[in-house]
């Protein structure tokens, strides 16, 4: 996987000494900061937050970052620098849940926060699916790769000033002992006591926000991946052996060769299924797709094609399809933020593939009469639009939230592209809000809150940035919202990592369209 160059070789030779080999390749940026007035190193992975002393000796504290309850880049000067330091630096507030001096977790009498069993395997949130055809049998073997953990930690007694005296593998290990029953909010509420929080201020030396940025995606990521596998049970098993990298490079080349030339709706299908779940269980497979033009312009040409409808298909097996690829791109942009080339493929030939991903997805799908009245039809359709909401939410995240790297993607780009196509867009626009609406009117299960995060993200925002958007609202829709999202602390389901997150964009919603 691309991964940032370490110029510093004593820094590259300590990180391979201490670290995991997963949490190595995990790794993200790193920066010289200040904590505590002493000069250390903070280290980025896609899971933790580690903080070393400068020259690298000793790991201090590792941070988790599902733990995160708030992040802040704090304006000010610190007094304890002096010169181009003091003006240049970016002084990061963090609120985090104290691990280490915590009581039972209502979800868990066994070790408290989100856990409630331990698991080696990870398996994010999976959708039912046709039976899997014998084809590209040699990237199906490296694509059902699932990354080990590590055993449940023990109790711990002795802890630093901060208690965060949490080994990595333990630390690595958080998303992989997530487990929650579809029980919807039902959880007893007997057990309220809730884990202590702590603060940590970094000062990073740099003037910069690159570490800021990432550092912002990755919690939001953990939060998002630590909800997705609440209802996924999970079995136990060895840890696969990893291919080579030129192996892997082979596969897939052979595979987006196959995608590209590939007539037949129903092989092409199964070729997308076995895209997305290589790209779901091995990060090296998005940095391969981001720098593969051909492939992305084919998959984002498709999404337009099958939802005007081709005619010479079954119509359902043409959304099924849509929905696997629309899950496969959506998928390519999660947790991808750290690779630049998905920014660069974004504004190839001034925006083309942007571009082409917005206007399709402001095409509602095409339907017969005779097939709007087809339950089987309704159902897909449903299914449509909420991975339509997840993949435009990743859309709108890539270009609001995360680093651009330099090139044309920002958010009001996206919103001009969306209102030049307004007639068309708003009755997608339209169906999400409908949509949200209806999840949070219901008691939803921990499975549905990614769903209900992304739909009132992609609500919330582009009402907050869209005039159009917004007028649609408040002329449409303003009484049913002002009902259905009023006090969502009662609503959204509770204790899971992306609560809060999810209760904070329902409220600037209300406040939008006062």
């Amino acid at each position: 996987m691309d991964r940032p160059k370490i110029v510093n070789q004593k820094l590259e030779s300590f990180l391979k000494r201490n670290l995991p080999s997963a949490e190595y390749q995990r790794i993200r940026c790193y920066e010289r900061c200040v904590v505590d007035k002493s000069m250390k190193l903070a280290l980025l992975t896609s899971r933790n937050l580690i903080i070393t002393d400068s020259p690298p000796r000793t790991i201090l504290y590792t941070l988790p970052l599902i733990e995160f309850l708030s992040l802040n880049l704090v304006q000010d000067l610190p007094d304890f620098l002096h010169g181009d330091e003091r003006f240049k630096c970016q002084h990061i507030s963090i609120k985090f849940r104290d691990l280490s001096c915590k009581s039972e977790s209502p979800l868990s009498e066994s070790t408290g926060s989100y856990v409630s069993s331990a698991s080696d395997d990870i398996h994010t949130e999976k959708r039912p699916s046709k039976p899997r055809l014998a084809l590209s049998s040699s990237f199906s073997s490296l694509s059902s790769h699932s990354w080990a953990g590590s055993s449940p930690r023990p109790p711990q007694k002795d802890h630093r000033r901060l208690r965060l005296n949490i080994s990595l593998d333990e630390a690595s290990s958080r998303m992989d002992r997530l487990n929650l029953s579809d029980s919807g909010s039902s959880v007893s509420s007997s057990h309220s006591s809730i884990s202590p929080t702590a603060d940590l201020d970094i000062f990073l030396l740099t003037d910069t926000n690159l570490f800021f940025r990432l550092l912002q995606a990755a919690a939001l990521n953990e939060k998002i991946a630590g909800t997705r596998m609440l209802n996924v049970s999970m079995t136990r098993s060895s840890k696969p052996k990893r291919k080579k990298s030129v192996l892997r490079n082979q596969l897939y080349a052979q595979l987006s060769s196959d995608i590209q030339t590939c007539k037949n709706l129903e092989r092409r299908f199964y070729l997308v299924q076995e895209l997305y779940t290589a790209a779901n269980n091995d990060m090296n497979i998005k940095s391969y797709f981001w720098k593969d033009l051909d492939l992305c312009t084919v998959l984002v040409d498709d999404m337009g094609t099958y939802r005007q409808g081709t005619g010479q298909n079954n119509r359902a097996d043409e959304i099924e399809y849509l929905i696997e690829l629309e899950s496969c791109l959506a998928e390519m942009f999660r947790e991808s933020e750290h690779l630049p080339q998905r920014s660069h493929l974004l504004t190839t030939n001034s925006l083309i593939v942007l571009r082409m991903l917005l206007e399709n997805l402001s095409i509602s799908p095409t339907l017969s009469t005779h097939l709007t009245r087809d339950t089987e039809i309704e159902d897909l359709c449903t299914e449509l639009l909420d991975t339509t909401s997840k993949l435009l939410f990743e859309v709108l995240l890539a270009v609001s939230e995360h680093p651009t790297f330099g090139t044309e993607l920002s958010l009001s780009r996206v919103i001009s592209q969306l209102e030049s196509r307004f007639s068309s867009f708003s009755g997608v626009y339209s169906s999400m809000t409908e949509r949200a609406l209806f999840l949070i009117s219901r008691k939803s299960a921990p499975s549905t809150t990614f769903l209900l995060y992304c739909l009132f993200y992609v609500v919330e925002v582009l009402c907050r940035n869209c005039n159009k958007c917004r007028t649609l609202l408040t002329s449409s829709h303003l009484e049913d919202i002002r009902y259905y999202c009023s006090s969502p602390e009662l609503k959204v389901v509770r204790y899971t990592p992306l609560q809060t997150l999810t209760i904070e964009r329902v409220q600037k919603l209300l406040k939008l369209l006062q």
